[in-house]
């Protein structure tokens, strides 16, 4: 008769169940593996470093290492992510210092580092590289910034991009708008497909269709038209040109016009209603007072004598 097996102990597994059990506690709804706070976490951990995977953030802290989460957070974003961040729906906190990827949309107070939003994107304070597949806001926009249809903010400073405009307050650096950029104060390279437009403008500024400011220094080049109430620098537009006052050059194909020209002007049509203080060239030049020269078909300086006021070719006044 065949000796019988001694019954298999289970101690052994209960030892391992409970050791486990230990090394893995659920605090505030999550799943640390192997210790508390660090390595791998699964659920909302509010402060972990390591890899963490949750489904949607609550009461967050400080997250460090690798954060993966499916669904926004459930009340007002909160904490600190430090590291990469991932979500389908959106990540959001108060800081994120790092790279943040997401298929829908992210946000932050402050983002430093990478923010990456399938449909949109958005900071208070941000710096670093942002794309937003529709837009990217924010208030303080710092580095390279892209829009897949539009970007703003009030403070920008770096390189802006948006497919179909960009709009700020304070913009400083290179701005492109497939259709516009606009802005109170633009320093920098702007370009738009269509018009570029501000009140405080300096710098480099071309538009298919129109550039429009009120106080505007540098080289401005429209395919239609500029205009604006001081222009100091270079314009060039093959519509027209019209400005209260032009200082340096201004060259239109059609039509130039203001109230004082210091400079030169070109223009089929050219008109200045106050005075001019350098060169008329048109086919037509027109100054209620010169203090210069006109070259065209016709010429008329308001301030000289009778029967030199209206002449072919050629007209100046070189006095008082």
């Amino acid at each position: 008769m065949a000796a019988s097996r001694p019954p298999r102990s289970r101690a052994p597994l209960f030892v391992l169940l409970l050791s486990f059990a230990a090394a893995a506690p659920v605090a505030a709804g999550s799943l640390d593996l192997p210790v508390r706070g660090a390595g791998l976490s699964f659920g909302n951990s509010r402060s972990f470093t390591g890899l963490r995977f949750n489904f949607r953030d609550r009461d967050l802290q400080t997250i460090r290492g690798v954060t993966v989460t499916l669904w926004a957070p459930a009340r007002e974003p909160t904490g600190r992510i430090q590291g990469l961040s991932l979500g389908l729906a959106g990540t959001a906190a108060d800081e994120i210092d790092g790279v943040t990827l997401n298929l829908l949309g992210c946000g932050a107070d402050r983002v430093r580092g990478v923010a990456v939003g399938g449909l949109g994107a958005g900071a208070d304070d941000f710096t670093g590289l942002g794309l937003g597949g529709l837009g990217f806001g924010g208030e303080d926009l710092t580095g390279i910034v892209v829009g897949g249809l539009g970007l703003g903010g009030d403070r920008m400073t770096g390189v802006m991009v948006g497919g179909l405009g960009v709009g700020g307050e304070r913009m400083t650096g290179v701005m492109a708008g497939g259709l516009g950029v606009g802005g109170e104060d633009l320093t920098g390279l702007f370009l738009a497909g269509l018009g570029v437009g501000g009140e405080r403008m300096t710098g480099l500024f071309v538009a298919g269709l129109g550039v429009g400011g009120k106080r505007m220094t540098g080289l401005f080049v429209a395919g239609l038209g500029a205009g604006g109430e001081s222009l100091t620098g270079v314009a060039v537009a093959g519509g027209g040109l019209h400005a209260d006052r032009f200082a340096g050059l201004a060259a239109c194909g059609a039509y130039l016009r203001g109230d004082v020209l210091t400079g030169v002007g070109i223009g089929a049509y050219n008109r200045f209603d106050v005075g001019v203080q350098g060169l008329q060239i048109g086919i037509i030049n027109h100054a209620a007072e010169l203090h210069g020269v006109q070259i065209g078909l016709l010429n008329h300086a308001g301030n000289n004598r009778r029967g030199a006021r209206w002449l072919p070719l050629l007209n100046l006044h070189l006095g008082d």
